[in-house]
């Protein structure tokens, strides 16, 4: 058996991983630009924490619009709106994020140049959302920073405002600019999944429609080869009368 060189071993590597993350120059360009954007969303969403962690006391809502939008700083160790909260399940979320994270971020760049206009503001959406509260997650903690967790300030009321009973919407759950990215980035993630199976099923609706189509065709031309053939045969008996 012949050993490969090494060096011929280093440039095929090189090849393939270079065929696997830029397997489109011109769209190269493109990616570059998707991935400034992702930046400046978590960006902002690290600066809108940074501001209201700086400025606002926990716990103490600052009235934006009467009885339905207020800033409220809180904290939380669970998933976006607060959910699954508890230390005993962060260490879990941290391992979440991160490999969401990456996950998204590797077939982002690996797809980029096969994905449409709206798959792309999905996946924009997404990743920022998941890169946004990773960072809190993986940095902000007690002994370190005074705090745990994720920093959460918005909070809506759709029941009233304050002055009305509490209710699941009455307030709404607090979040951060990183959880609405997520939110809607899901919501367009499931749009395109139910249009892709509506697609498929026109797809097959049309298939379908094709082979019973050709399927006729075969029929008709069977029986008007019966028919010739039988006509032939009328004729020969004909001829030899």
């Amino acid at each position: 058996m012949w050993a490969v060189p090494q060096g011929h071993r280093e440039i095929n590597m090189k090849e393939k991983l270079k065929a696997f993350f830029c397997p489109d120059k011109k769209a190269l360009k493109g990616l570059f630009i998707f991935l400034g954007i992702v930046l400046a969303l978590v960006a902002l969403d690290f600066l809108s924490k940074w501001l209201v962690q700086t400025y606002c006391t926990p716990h103490q809502a600052i009235e934006v619009i009467p009885n339905f939008f207020y800033i409220y700083l809180t904290y939380n160790t669970g998933i976006a709106f607060g959910l699954f909260d508890g230390m005993a399940g962060r260490v879990v979320n941290i391992l979440i994020s991160i490999v969401l994270s990456i996950a998204i971020l590797v077939y982002l760049i690996h797809s980029y140049h096969r994905l449409k206009k709206f798959e792309k503001l999905t996946g924009l959406l997404l990743l920022s959302g998941a890169v946004g509260n990773m960072i809190d997650r993986v940095f902000y903690w007690k002994a370190t920073t005074g705090f745990d967790g994720v920093i959460d300030f918005f909070q809506f009321y759709l029941g009233g405002g304050p002055g009305k009973e509490t209710t699941f919407v009455n307030p709404f759950a607090t979040f951060n600019p990183a959880d609405a990215y997520l939110t809607i980035g899901i919501i367009f993630l499931l749009i395109i999944v139910i249009i892709d199976l509506i697609k498929g099923e026109v797809e097959k609706g049309k298939e379908l429609e094709k082979k019973q189509a050709e399927a006729s065709e075969a029929e008709k031309e069977q029986i008007v080869s019966a028919i010739e053939k039988q006509d032939n045969i009328d004729k020969g008996e004909k001829d030899d009368q």
